[in-house]
């Protein structure tokens, strides 16, 4: 007997102890769950239809693709400067950062984008790669995330502490609701309009030429537009995009 009672008071001893949370109701999670569906079919459908108008209007996709390499190039430089400096300087320089790619791309492999389709298209390819990666990624992420928090796998070999901010990330989700997925679409929509605009500023400062001095002054207005919309959208993400990542 006494040995019997020894290996129980191991195996209780041993046993991990039991977190409990207090998640959002199933009601709350199905919503938000479909509000970041409709969101990322959404916001599928405008990368697409950007594709789609590229090919179309501009009877090419290639200034829509330039378009995409000028803002990996940018956001490869950004990288570089969040490592080094921190997330406050990437902010304010994230927009001179884009608008400087985009003249460097549309001085060398995108000569022949001066026409106002295949800028409009060049644009669109920018925004398109800038709304895959700050949108439709975290967005397929708050999907995912809502279904392992609804049956309950995401919490499986969490500890408290891991288990707690994964309640807090349920929290904020559950909160989110269909009109936040529809303002995420039309945000992606506005997105490509202005990186649209941006683009005929560049390439209206990259054919007036002059070096690289005249150039650059002729980017100061693109960067001021821009600069705000960066600033803001680094430094306060949920404040444009009601997704944590």
């Amino acid at each position: 007997m006494p040995r019997v009672s020894s290996r129980t008071e191991v195996v209780a001893h041993e046993a991990p102890p039991v977190i409990t949370v207090e998640l959002p109701s199933s009601e709350a999670l199905e919503a938000a769950s479909f509000a970041f569906t409709f969101a990322l079919i959404g916001i599928g459908a405008v990368i697409v239809a950007s594709a789609i108008a590229a090919a179309t209007w501009a009877r090419s996709l290639n200034a829509w693709a330039l378009g995409g390499v000028s803002f990996v190039l940018s956001q490869t430089a950004q990288v570089v400067t969040l490592f080094l400096f921190g997330p406050l300087l990437a902010a304010f320089t994230s927009a001179p950062l884009q608008e400087a790619s985009r003249a460097i791309i549309l001085s060398t492999a995108a000569r022949g984008v001066r026409d106002e389709r295949p800028r409009a298209a060049f644009g669109l390819g920018h925004g398109a790669i800038d709304l895959l990666t700050s949108s439709l990624i975290p967005t397929l992420s708050a999907v995912i995330i809502l279904g392992g928090i609804r049956d309950g796998s995401i919490f499986a070999g969490l500890d408290a502490d891991v288990t707690e901010r994964v309640n807090a990330v349920a929290v904020f989700l559950a909160s989110q609701t269909l009109l936040s997925g529809a303002l995420l679409v039309v945000q992606g929509g506005l997105m490509l309009v202005l990186h649209a605009l941006l683009t005929a500023f560049v390439v209206r400062a990259v054919v007036r030429g002059g070096g690289a001095r005249v150039i650059g002054r002729g980017l100061l207005l693109p960067v001021a537009i821009h600069t705000p919309v960066a600033v803001v959208r680094t430094l306060f993400p949920t404040s444009t995009m009601p997704v944590l990542l």
